[in-house]
């Protein structure tokens, strides 16, 4: 197969319901770009009729994408064959409607972040949830030293090499300040659009908070030793 200009990856887990539409309007807009594009399902093992919804919206689904989210960004990342990669949730808590502002700012940094907390952001959730994102936000990028906001947005655009040539080790959520990291290290150029988090439309997340915390203290102890070059 040849390569694409945009692969879209979307980590699931029983997001019938959500998936669908989602696809449908991700297509339309990245249609409208003028691009080839390709939209990986990545599937961590749904019972719902998922990767069935995807398919019919027009997605390849990989039903073994890994079990966990990070596993599923790291199949998808090798999976994909486009020149820039767009990774986003599968809930419809990121609207499709924001991946031409991301595409409009491709050529200003090798990463581009839909972000909740720089001006003209915005984020709907529950005030522990807000509070605990932010702790997690501004912990990380003080003592990380990065050059950004809002690192645990899912919502990104990234140039395919190099998300391609790092090696991801974090297997939930916590993968997302992981490549952060290593990117950064590694020179490439982030920058942030103000973006609107909206709920979920149907379904429970599937965050497991205890479990995720205790991943985001062991991903950040590793990317400080990284961070000082031990």
């Amino acid at each position: 197969m040849g390569k694409s200009d945009i692969s879209l990856i979307i980590p699931t887990l029983n997001e019938a319901g959500n998936i669908g539409e989602l696809i449908e309007r991700a297509r339309s807009v990245i249609e409208g770009l003028g691009v080839e594009y390709e939209i990986l399902v990545m599937d961590g093992g749904s019972t719902d009729g998922t990767c069935e919804e995807a398919e019919q919206a027009g997605a390849r689904a990989v039903r073994e994408g890994g079990e966990t989210y990070g596993t599923a960004l790291r199949t998808g990342f090798s999976q994909a064959r486009g020149e820039f990669v767009i990774t986003m949730d599968s809930d419809l808590s990121h609207e499709p409607e924001f991946i031409r502002a991301l595409w409009d700012r491709r050529d200003q940094a090798e990463v581009v972040i839909a972000s909740r907390y720089v001006p003209g952001g915005q984020a709907e959730m529950s005030a522990l949830r807000w509070a605990l994102s932010r702790i997690l936000n501004v912990v990380f990028t003080s003592l990380l030293r990065l050059p950004i906001r809002d690192i645990s947005s899912g919502f990104r655009l990234y140039r395919g090499e190099g998300v391609r040539s790092i090696e991801i080790e974090a297997r939930d959520f916590d993968v997302l300040e992981e490549i952060l990291i290593k990117l950064h290290l590694g020179g490439n150029r982030m920058i942030e659009a103000p973006f609107h988090y909206r709920p979920r439309r149907h379904g429970k997340s599937h965050a497991k908070l205890i479990r995720f915390g205790l991943a985001y203290l062991r991903t950040l102890w590793r990317m400080l030793r990284l961070r000082r070059g031990k």
